[in-house]
C-alpha cells in the first residue's frame, strides 16, 4: 500500500487526506494542535459558537465543480442568503457590499459619482496599482467611500499604490446590479451542526492516522520522511498545508503575513443585523475591518447574540501578502520543493484569494495529479 504523510489538520489537510484514503492510500496526518480544524476550527464564547473569521461556504458553480455536494455529503449544511453591508462614515450610511448600483441614488454626493462614471466609459488608460485600477472602474468618490481606508488599514500601508496586483478580490471589480444577495447568484451555506465543522473533520480523518500535538522534529523533504517523537515516519508521498517557508526550514527568509486580533462581544439581544446580514464592513478611520454576527450564520438560538470585531495585526498567518515580492519569494519555494512533494491550501500555496471551495477545488485537480 502507498503511503502518504500530510503536513497541517485543517481544511487542507483533512481534505485531501481523505481523497488520498478514498484511493487506499496509508495517510498518516500531522497537526501541531490538539484538534483539527485550523481556521475553520469552531470556538465557544458565552455558548455562543464562532470561528475566527467567518467561513460559510460559498460555491460559485455548483453545476460545473459540485464542491458544494461533496461537502454536504460529509456535513449536512445550511442554504442561507448572503449578504454584506459597509458602513460610510461620511455619509451616515450602511450601503451594500459589492457596491451596488441601486445605492448611488441614496448618496448625499450621487450627482457627483454619477459624472465621474459617465467619464469613465471613455477612459481606456491601463492601470499600473491597486489604486488606478479601482478608480478606473468606479471612479475616485467610490473608491475612497468604500475602498482607499479599507485597503489600507486591511494590509498595513500607507498608499494603495504599493499593491501592484488588483485582481485578486473576491468581492467583485465593479459595481453590482441584481439582487443584493451573494446567495442569488451562488449557494451558499453553513453546518447545522452546533460544533460547525467538526464533523466534516471527523468524516473526512475516519481511515487516516491522526498525529495531535505533533510538531515534526525534522523534515526529510528528499527522502519523504518526518521525524516525530524521535522516530522517522516514511512515505512515498508529502503533502504539506503548513506555511512554505515552515516547511523548507525558511532557507530563503521569512514569508510576511496578515493576521487578525479577534474581540469578542455579547449582548443582551437577540439579534442586530438585518435579515440576510452576516456581516458588516467598516471602510473608514476605525482600526478594525469587520463585525461578524455569528448567529446570523451558526442559527444558534439564544436570547442574546455574539459580535466578533476584526482588527489587522501580525498575529496569526491568515492573510498571504499580495505583494510583487512576497510572491516571489513564494515561488522560490516552491521551485524548490522536490519531486513527490506537494503544497495545498491557502499557507501551501501562498495564496490570497482562496476559500473552501478553492480548497477543495485544489484536492480534486491535486488527487488526480498524484494519482497518474
Amino acid at each position: 500500500m502507498k503511503k502518504a504523510i500530510v503536513l497541517g489538520g485543517g481544511i487542507s489537510g483533512t481534505t485531501i487526506a481523505y481523497l488520498l484514503s478514498e484511493k487506499n492510500w496509508d495517510v498518516t496526518l500531522i497537526e501541531k494542535s490538539d484538534e483539527l480544524g485550523g481556521g475553520f476550527r469552531t470556538f465557544f464564547y458565552g455558548g455562543h459558537p464562532y470561528t475566527d473569521g467567518p467561513r460559510p461556504i460559498i460555491s460559485r458553480n455548483e453545476e460545473k465543480t459540485g464542491v458544494f455536494k461533496f461537502i454536504n455529503d460529509l456535513i449536512p449544511l445550511r442554504k442561507i442568503d448572503h449578504g454584506l453591508l459597509t458602513y460610510v462614515e461620511r455619509d451616515g450610511q450602511f450601503y451594500t457590499y459589492p457596491i451596488h448600483e441601486d445605492d448611488i441614488p441614496l448618496m448625499p454626493d450621487s450627482e457627483k459619482i454619477n459624472s465621474e462614471l459617465e467619464e469613465l466609459k471613455h477612459s481606456k488608460r491601463k492601470p499600473n496599482n491597486f489604486e488606478e485600477f479601482w478608480m478606473g472602474r468606479i471612479g475616485k468618490t467610490l473608491y475612497d467611500k468604500f475602498i482607499n481606508t479599507y485597503s489600507k488599514k486591511m494590509w498595513q500601508i500607507q498608499s494603495n499604490t504599493e499593491l501592484k496586483e488588483f485582481k485578486w478580490s473576491p468581492k467583485g471589480y465593479t459595481l453590482k446590479s441584481g439582487s443584493r444577495l451573494c446567495s442569488s447568484e451562488h449557494i451558499v451555506g453553513y453546518p447545522y451542526a452546533y460544533e460547525g465543522f467538526k464533523q466534516y473533520f471527523e468524516n473526512t480523518t475516519q481511515n487516516v492516522n491522526i498525529l495531535l500535538n505533533t510538531i515534526p522534529e525534522s523534515i526529510d523533504l528528499e527522502e519523504k520522511k518526518v521525524k516525530v517523537k524521535g522516530d522517522w515516519i516514511k512515505a512515498d508521498i508529502i503533502v504539506s498545508s503548513i506555511s512554505l517557508d515552515e516547511l523548507l526550514g525558511f532557507r530563503f527568509g521569512e514569508l510576511p503575513y496578515i493576521g487578525r486580533d479577534f474581540y469578542k462581544m455579547v449582548l443582551p439581544i437577540e439579534q442586530i443585523y438585518p435579515e440576510a446580514v452576516q456581516f458588516i464592513y467598516y471602510a473608514n478611520e476605525e482600526p478594525f475591518t469587520r463585525v461578524v454576527e455569528y448567529k446570523k450564520l451558526t442559527f444558534y438560538k439564544s436570547p442574546t447574540t455574539l459580535l466578533v470585531m476584526e482588527i489587522p495585526s501580525s498575529n496569526g498567518k491568515l492573510y498571504p501578502m499580495p505583494f510583487p515580492e512576497p510572491k516571489a519569494l513564494a515561488k522560490k519555494y516552491l521551485d524548490a520543493l522536490p519531486d513527490n512533494v506537494y503544497t495545498i491550501g491557502r499557507l501551501g500555496t501562498y495564496i490570497y484569494n482562496i476559500d473552501m471551495e478553492g480548497i477543495v477545488l485544489q484536492a480534486f485537480d491535486l488527487i488526480k495529479e498524484i494519482e497518474q
